[in-house]
């Protein structure tokens, strides 16, 4: 018989965690609502100042200090329970920084520097391209398969392991195995999972949180449907909406950065939309996937940007793309993303 080629990869000694593009999309969100709460906060306080007639001891400060704890916090402690922790610190700090970033752009110290949104803008916008291009445009190789159940293992012989842990574990091995990996180094890691505690399943993540304020009727195709036209519907009105005020300020010799940053992020998030809609009616399972992305993106950029410009108006947009987000988080959360069974038709 003919072993089957390993599908190890190039040997190299990064190998992704497949449960790191969560984290980091976690992080992001925790950095964003930081800066709209920061804003808020400031808004709502006449923008006090914390120091004396020579210091100023900018939040940005604070944000770095919190960074530098999310660090030793990984760095320190063995496991996935720092993970929740570097999250929610990091993620604040990130936020703290970004909000100050005008002030480190101009030589006056400027705040209220208007381009600095647009710098936040493109720095999370490069995060999350990053984080995407990174785990999703090659499949985990057997090393990787390998290492991540090794992980889970090890975790799992100190704090006890989940049901879909488990399951999940052993799924990467299977998939280690079919890739050629030693069949020796797989029943030493199955061995180890099967010595590991069972425990209460653990806290859901963001996703699957959003996706459990989404009513019980909204959690089928029909709720697929209705978020995928209501979110194409604002993306194409928020597009008109953005290409209609640049054309004002052109014609009136103004060019206004956070319109123009609007202008390409509701395009983005309607050219995804449009595709998701075709697919969606084809039974696609990449749709429910786009949908997702335009969603994100609708809140983590587009709103941000419409916060520079409509200040706290913008609520009630961030609650159209958030409650889009949960619908498709639901959908993505019960694996309806593998399977090509979205459509109506």
């Amino acid at each position: 018989m003919k072993s089957v080629p390993a599908r190890h990869g190039p040997a190299s000694r990064l190998l992704r965690d497949v449960g790191a593009s969560s984290r980091i999309e976690a992080l992001v969100i925790v950095a964003v609502t930081t800066i709209l709460l920061v804003r808020l906060y400031l808004h709502l306080t006449g923008y006090p100042q914390v120091g004396g007639a020579t210091l100023h001891i900018a939040h940005s400060l604070w944000g770095g200090l919190l960074m530098v704890v999310a660090l030793c916090g990984l760095f320190t402690f063995l496991g996935r329970t720092p993970f929740g922790f570097g999250i929610v610190a990091g993620g604040i700090g990130f936020g703290l920084f970004l909000d100050e970033i005008g002030k480190f752009l101009t030589k006056t110290n400027d705040y209220f520097y208007r381009p600095s949104v647009a710098v936040m803008y493109v720095v999370v916008l490069l995060l999350l391209l990053a984080n995407r291009v990174v785990h999703s445009m090659r499949p985990t190789t057997a090393r990787e398969d390998l290492a991540n159940a090794a992980s889970t293992a090890v975790d799992g012989l100190m704090h006890g392991i989940a049901p879909a842990d488990r399951a999940r574990a052993l799924a990467q091995l299977r998939s280690a195995r079919a890739g050629g990996a030693e069949t020796a180094t797989v029943d030493e890691i199955e061995n180890l999972l099967a010595r590991c505690a069972e425990r209460a399943p653990r806290r859901a993540g963001i996703g699957a949180r959003l996706g459990r304020l989404v009513p019980e009727w909204l959690r089928g195709e029909r709720g697929t449907w209705v978020a995928a036209v209501a979110l194409t519907l604002f993306s194409v009105s928020m597009l008109v909406h953005a290409a209609l005020t640049l054309d004002d300020d052109l014609t009136g010799g103004d060019r206004d950065v956070t319109v123009q940053l609007q202008l390409v992020g509701v395009s983005a998030t309607t050219v995804l939309c449009v595709a998701g809609l075709v697919g969606l009616r084809s039974g696609r399972p990449w749709s429910l996937r786009l949908f997702s992305a335009a969603a994100l993106i609708t809140v983590l950029f587009v709103e941000v940007v419409d916060f520079a410009v409509a200040e706290f108006g913008a609520l009630l947009n961030v609650a159209v793309g958030a409650a889009a987000l949960a619908v498709f988080s639901n959908r993505l959360g019960r694996g309806d993303a593998d399977r090509p069974d979205v459509s109506s038709a």
